[in-house]
């Protein structure tokens, strides 16, 4: 709120009593989270202060909010670098997310025999890995042998505190590690691929497991501006970077 706080004071506003909505209209960033954001931020602030009779109307009552449809993609740096992470199991569970959209309670759950002759089954779909996490399986289940030998945990992801016991690693393991948060990752892998395929809502709904609603939802951002700069300037792969 405060660039445009600045703004109405710059324009000689000494209340915020003299604001109409018109004032509120046109002083909304164009669109976007940004627009989003100060919607709701003048909105709870117009609210308390005609609660508390400091103004004489709500220039915002009425107006609905901006919603915001779009996922922005991630930097391509960033995800190659978590990718090729020292750490095996971010490595690991970068690839699975990055490559397969798996969401991060799924690789909290996944047994060891969920994976089998190259291929990770899920309630529902059987998924043949790619390469490049297979690559990363591999070297994370020679790191995990090693460091926990004796463990009995079934879980493929283990910690020093899960190793002891049965039970699975939180949802944020290893995902601090990898200054990357797994459902803008997995958004990021969706966006991917229904722009590589020109929204083919079919494929997406088989390939993710995603229901007609939600990949519909991914669908309408074909047009998004600030989703197909990138696509088109970019290599148009619809594989993770490696």
């Amino acid at each position: 709120m405060a660039p445009i706080l600045h703004t109405w004071a710059a324009a000689g506003c000494q209340s915020l009593a003299g604001i109409n909505r018109d004032d509120f209209t046109s002083s909304l960033p164009a669109r976007g989270a940004h627009r989003n954001f100060a919607e709701q931020g003048l909105r709870s602030l117009f609210t308390v202060l005609k609660a508390r009779k400091m103004i004489f109307a709500n220039p915002t009552r009425g107006l609905p909010i901006t919603p915001v449809n779009a996922t922005v993609p991630l930097d391509t740096e960033a995800i190659r670098n978590a990718l090729n992470s020292p750490t095996p199991a971010v490595a690991l569970a970068v690839a699975m997310v990055a490559f397969h959209a798996v969401t991060s309670s799924q690789l909290a759950a996944m047994q060891l025999t969920d994976i089998r002759d190259g291929r990770l089954t899920l309630p529902g779909r059987t998924i043949p890995l790619a390469g490049p996490v297979t690559t990363r399986l591999s070297a994370y289940l020679d790191h995990r042998s090693k460091t926990w030998p004796t463990t009995l945990n079934a879980h493929l992801f283990i910690n020093r505190r899960t190793a002891p016991r049965a039970t699975p690693v939180s949802r944020n393991f290893p995902w601090t590690a990898a200054q990357l948060k797994p459902q803008a990752l997995r958004e990021d892998r969706i966006l991917q691929e229904i722009h590589a395929t020109g929204g083919d809502v079919r494929r997406i709904c088989d390939l993710f497991g995603l229901s007609i609603t939600a990949a519909l939802r991914y669908a309408g951002t074909l047009e998004h501006p600030a989703l197909t700069v990138g696509r088109v300037e970019g290599s148009g792969t619809h594989e993770a970077p490696r």
